[in-house]
């Protein structure tokens, strides 16, 4: 009698998790390789989505060994992702084909790998395959690198602006953040063509004549039109930039342009890594380092600002209250673009205080004026009356010029000038704004407000260029740009959130229970923090303590008799990990509110003055 050999059987279930292993001899559990489709709600159209949780290792759920293993930040991205709303991005496909990717799940993977530092379309592809926190975050799809490139392509519109705005919206909302005062800075990002390919202007007039030569030689010649069009639109910027050199008075001859991508600006990099092609990518940050605005500039910050405003207040849904920027925005657009939205600035200028001989003549800025008597003072103390006045004209300003009677004997004459007829000053309408601006960094708060500006948006950037590896750009032109930088953007703010997120459950769950294990009392919301009094000398942090932590039942006197005390120390640490956790001013502004028994005045009051 012949004996029957086991069959591998190809339609058995995947089993519980509780089993401990697959059976030995039944063969390897078989799934199904049809994608899974969903219909979408408002536009009717199916797409290939996942399933997150019917992804295995082993025996074990994905989401189980993601826990186990400490990995927040999926379960953070997954979460703020699936509150947006997709509806823009699905209207954007054909109602007929093949199903595309959910959106959802394309825009995750591509966030996630910026988080990580994943920048090229097939690392994305790659991370999609093998990365665990990826694959929570995506559900298990796998598209190739180029789906996601078509993907990002198709949806620009969106990812620039919409979807960035949604999203930090939502960043905002569950992380608890404000954004009354927010911190601007730029830097300068190499842009992706090469050093060496630079033209002058011999060089892109010569382009553009060999261009024009070719398709008159082969009118039908596509790839002949094209670069025809591209050294026509790299002589027009060319001239343009050649113009406003000539109009500022600067040297014309060292310009160059970038051949392959003139939308770059030759211009001086970080870190003394000498000139290159480049862009100007710009922020606005909240106290929490949150970017609720964003925008890329060739070559200018000072243009950016009235935008990044109006973007930042769409946002956040509420009135900016203070803007801190650093010396190289005091500029009269900036001033404009603050005083129309009802914005306080706090803007040091770049040239105080004055220069000494040695490292240049007095600024402007050196010399105090007055405006009840329409005069300056000088720095030796002589005052500088107005001898002449223009009107404005189509070319002009309106200025007025003010000179001393005598700078022939003054001390301070070769720190000041060296024009045989004596310093003079001009004045235009724009320095009204400007003295107000200086008239309020002198001020001790706002210097003190300023200070924070530095902690505020200067980490931005170093966790941009440090952890998401955005030393240069990978895409030419301009709007490629905007749309790599959006992304970085996004991506950089979901780490925010996840960074944010951590830090309040520490306080309110992770330290809770390790205080009940020590057989502390404590409650998240309205926690009691009892100090011994004979611990407790002097006020300060520790009684701010004790006022803010209470509860209203046990009062400030007594302690709870069937509670220990909680040592000095774990309190200072957890008060100061709350400060920096909600970068309050908590302490700062409970001593600095009165002064005189009358109310300190802010530089927010001051700069209403002008208004």
């Amino acid at each position: 009698m012949k004996c029957q050999e086991p069959t591998m059987s190809s339609t058995r279930k995947l089993p519980s998790p509780d089993v401990p292993q697959y059976d030995l001899f039944g063969g390897v559990p078989a799934g199904s390789d049809a994608p899974a489709l969903q219909t979408a709600v408002h536009s009717g159209r199916r797409f290939v989505t996942g399933d997150a949780n019917a992804i295995f290792l082993g025996t074990m759920r994905l989401e189980e060994h993601l826990k186990r293993s400490g990995q927040h930040a999926p379960f953070t991205v997954a979460r703020l992702l699936g509150a947006q709303d997709w509806q823009a991005f699905e209207r954007r496909y054909a109602a007929t084909g093949r199903a595309p990717y959910a959106p959802q799940l394309m825009v995750g993977l591509i966030l996630y790998g910026v988080m990580q530092g994943v920048h090229s379309l097939r690392e994305l592809e790659r991370l999609a395959r093998l990365d665990l926190g990826c694959m929570w975050v995506t559900g298990g799809i796998a598209p190739d690198h180029a789906n996601i490139g078509r993907f990002i392509v198709q949806h620009e519109a969106s990812l620039t602006r919409d979807f960035f705005e949604s999203l930090t919206g939502s960043i905002l909302k569950a992380t608890g953040s404000g954004s009354a005062r927010l911190a601007g800075d730029g830097t300068v990002i190499e842009a992706a063509c090469s050093h060496y390919n630079l033209l002058k202007e011999e060089a892109v007039k010569a382009r553009a004549t060999a261009a024009h030569q070719a398709v008159e030689r082969t009118p039908e010649n596509q790839a002949a039109q094209q670069e025809q069009e591209r050294s026509a639109r790299c002589q027009e910027l060319f001239e343009q930039r050649q113009t406003a050199r000539l109009s500022n008075g600067k040297n014309v001859e060292t310009l160059r342009i970038s051949g392959s991508e003139p939308e770059a600006m030759v211009q001086r990099l970080k870190r003394g890594h000498g000139f290159a092609a480049s862009y100007k990518p710009s922020v606005l940050a909240n106290p929490d380092r949150i970017i609720t605005a964003f925008e890329i500039d060739p070559s200018s910050e000072t243009k950016v600002i009235a935008p990044m405003l109006d973007q930042s207040a769409r946002v956040t849904g509420e009135d900016v209250r203070e803007l801190l920027l650093d010396a190289g925005y005091f500029d009269d657009e900036v001033i404009d673009a603050t005083l129309t939205r009802d914005i306080s600035l706090l803007c040091p200028e770049g040239q105080w205080p004055a220069k000494t001989k040695e490292e240049g003549l007095y600024h402007k800025s050196a010399f105090t004026y007055d405006a009840h008597t329409d005069t300056y003072r000088c720095p030796a103390g002589q005052t500088l009356v107005l001898i002449s006045k223009c009107g404005e004209t189509p070319r002009t300003r309106a200025v007025s010029v003010y000179a001393a009677s005598s700078c022939t004997a003054c001390r301070l004459r070769a720190n000041c000038t060296k024009a045989a007829q004596g310093r003079r000053i001009k004045r235009y309408p724009e320095d009204e704004q400007r003295d107000a601006l200086r008239l309020v960094m002198q001020h001790r708060q706002a210097r003190y407000i300023f200070s924070q500006r530095k902690a505020i948006v200067e980490p931005v950037f170093s966790s941009l260029r440090g952890q998401q590896g955005l030393d240069r750009f990978r895409r030419r032109g301009l709007q490629a740009v905007k749309r790599e930088f959006a992304l970085h953007v996004m991506a950089y703010n979901l780490s925010r959130a996840v960074a944010l997120l951590r830090a309040l459950f520490f306080y309110f769950y992770a330290v809770p229970y390790a205080l009940r294990g020590a057989h502390t009392f404590f409650r998240p919301h309205a926690a009691f923090f009892w100090l011994a009094s004979s611990t407790t000398t002097s006020p300060g942090p520790d009684v701010i303590a004790e006022k803010r932590f209470a509860t209203p039942s046990s009062g400030r006197g007594q302690a709870p008799t069937a509670e220990p005390s909680l040592p000095l120390t774990l309190v200072r640490s957890l008060l100061l990990f709350e400060v920096l956790s909600n970068n309050c001013d908590g302490c700062a502004a409970a001593t600095t509110r009165k002064v005189a028994g009358r109310p300190k005045r802010t530089a927010h009051s001051f700069f209403r003055i002008l208004g």
